[in-house]
């Protein structure tokens, strides 16, 4: 009974092992297409489908905007009520303002947006992709010599770096917002105080880093989704197994970068 688990722990590990190698092969295969798609772009910008990159902008702009503010206003609030709790301990509470306002903007509002956008968006692109893959569309489209990565990929990735920094300012606007309400409710501070103490805290090094975030969680989230979708079975239950490694996958690269950049950052 020893050996036999002690064998199917091994072959767990091995089929891991060749999980991850075939994922790191399908990682490298698309990022060098998408790298020569966009070169092809960059000298050629003619060629892409802007109406495409219109549509994409605002199904995953426009839409997200609502489910974005709520949940940067309540961020705001929970970390606004925490910071109070946690700093009257030591008499500092007019500390508050510097806390929600560094946080927010650097961290938790790009954040948020991204794993928002990887549940709404990123799974979309897979969904779309692995569909078409699914019923032979993008099989067409190589022998009529059309280049996939240029028509499918590169809209969504550029519509993703447009939209990405102007839902996070969105969200830091209603973060602050949040931690406005909580704070001057509990504490001796008017608005007009909270507003000025907040444009002094706030750097722009702080708005700089947010934003640079923004973008690179762009991109993780577009790219993902689409190499996924590229990637998918082609059945019903591929495209599902796309569209769910597809976030799983974003969120976890996502915390990866912001992890890193941070860290930049702080150098």
């Amino acid at each position: 009974m020893h050996e036999k688990q002690l064998s199917q722990l091994f072959l767990q590990a091995g089929e891991g092992i060749c999980i991850v190698c075939r994922e790191a092969k399908v990682l490298m295969s698309f990022t060098g297409e998408l790298m020569h798609s966009l070169a092809d772009t960059v000298r050629h910008p003619g060629k892409v489908k802007w109406q495409t990159t219109a549509y994409y902008m605002d199904k995953s702009g426009s839409d997200a905007v609502p489910i974005i503010s709520l949940l940067g206003f309540l961020v705001g609030v929970i970390l606004a009520f925490q910071a109070i709790v946690q700093l009257s301990r030591y008499g500092v509470e007019s500390y508050v303002v510097n806390l929600v306002g560094t946080v927010v903007v650097t961290e938790l509002s790009p954040l948020i947006t991204a794993i928002v956008l990887a549940g709404r968006s990123g799974s979309a692109f897979a969904a779309e992709i692995g569909t078409m893959k699914a019923t032979e569309e993008i099989d067409a489209m190589i022998t009529m010599g059309f280049d996939p990565s240029r028509y499918l990929v590169i809209p969504k990735i550029l519509a993703m770096l447009a939209i990405m920094p102007c839902l996070t300012i969105f969200s830091d606007v209603c973060g602050i917002l949040g931690g406005m309400v909580i704070t001057c409710s509990k504490l001796d501070l008017s608005p007009t105080e909270y507003y000025f103490k907040t444009l002094e805290v706030i750097h722009p090094i702080d708005l700089v880093q947010g934003l640079f975030k923004s973008l690179f969680f762009a991109v993780i989230i577009a790219a993902i989704g689409c190499m996924k979708g590229l990637d998918a079975g082609k059945d019903a239950q591929g495209v599902g197994k796309a569209s769910t490694s597809a976030v799983i996958s974003a969120i976890f690269m996502i915390i990866l970068a912001d992890a890193i950049i941070t860290a930049a950052f702080s150098i």
